[in-house]
This record gives structure tokens, C-alpha cells and sequence, in this order.
């Protein structure tokens, strides 16, 4: 179990860290438009266009990551109440559901995908294809499954993810 974790994380950690570069990325280009506002008195050229891309994949690809080091809010109203069995129970189900969600997620944002194929959508200054920038995000979706699909594993089984922590 802790090997088929350590390889996810590892994985769904470098597709977040593609998301915190393009992060870094968005601001620098931000800071930068700034300055060039400043002293010419105009904006970059397309550099909204190449933000909204970027942040496309900012937000898609933190996700698997998150959910597989369990990082979600989560309220547990029951949890003094309930026996031990109980809240391993509702950490099951809440798992689940989770799943269930992403399924759904992931399966929309590839429909978006493909009606901005379609639709052959473009940034409006550079003119740059939209699609490819959804499809990326939605295989960063895709991934949220299997991630997910463990933590319904691990929590069923019992298995501790403060084990992992390298």
C-alpha cells in the first residue's frame, strides 16, 4: 500500500509543482505588465491571454495531489459521538462521494474540452487555441480518479497517510 502511495505522490506532487511553476509564472508576468504599464504606458501584449491559460492549469493540476494526501476541508460534526467503526464508516462514504464528484468533474471538463475543439475557440490578442488547455486539465481530472479511488482504499483498510510523509 505505502509503495503504491509513495509512486502517486511523487506523480500527482510533480503535476502540482507544474501548477505552482505556472503559478510563479503568472505573477512574474504580472509584476512585469505592471512595470511596462508604469513606464510605457501600456500593457503587455497578451500576457491576459497567456494568465488565463496558465491558470487553467494551475487549478487542474493541484488536485490529484491534494486529494491523495487528503488535504480537502472536511467537517466532522459525528466524530465525538460515533464509535471508531462509525467515523471510519463516514470517512469511507466521504471518500466515495468525493470520487464520485470528480468522476463527474472530470467527465464535464472534457466535454468543455471538446466544445472548445469544436468551437475552434481562441485567446482573443494572441489568438492561441483554447482546446489544448482544457484537455490538459481535464487529464489532470482524469488523474483525480485512481488518486481518489486509493483514499477510498486506504480508508477502508484503515491505512494512515502520515506514514508516507517522506
Amino acid at each position: 500500500m505505502h509503495w503504491i502511495e509513495r509512486r502517486m505522490l511523487f506523480v500527482t506532487r510533480g503535476a502540482a509543482m507544474l501548477g505552482v511553476l505556472f503559478l510563479l509564472m503568472v505573477a512574474a508576468l504580472s509584476v512585469l505588465d505592471i512595470l511596462v504599464r508604469e513606464f510605457q504606458g501600456r500593457p503587455i501584449r497578451g500576457a491576459n491571454d497567456i494568465a488565463r491559460l496558465l491558470t487553467i492549469i494551475i487549478i487542474a493540476a493541484c488536485f490529484p495531489a491534494g486529494l491523495l494526501e487528503r488535504r480537502q476541508i472536511k467537517v466532522a460534526l459525528l466524530g465525538s459521538i460515533l464509535p471508531r467503526w462509525g467515523n471510519r464508516v463516514l470517512e469511507v462514504f466521504g471518500a466515495l462521494l468525493t470520487w464520485v464528484m470528480f468522476v463527474f468533474i472530470a467527465y464535464y471538463v472534457t466535454l468543455h474540452a471538446q466544445r472548445m475543439a469544436a468551437s475552434a475557440e481562441y485567446t482573443m490578442v494572441l489568438n492561441l487555441p483554447v482546446a489544448p488547455w482544457w484537455y490538459a486539465a481535464s487529464v489532470c481530472f482524469w488523474a483525480c480518479i485512481p488518486a481518489q479511488l486509493f483514499v477510498v482504499v486506504a480508508e477502508a483498510l484503515g491505512h494512515d497517510p502520515a506514514q508516507t510523509e517522506d
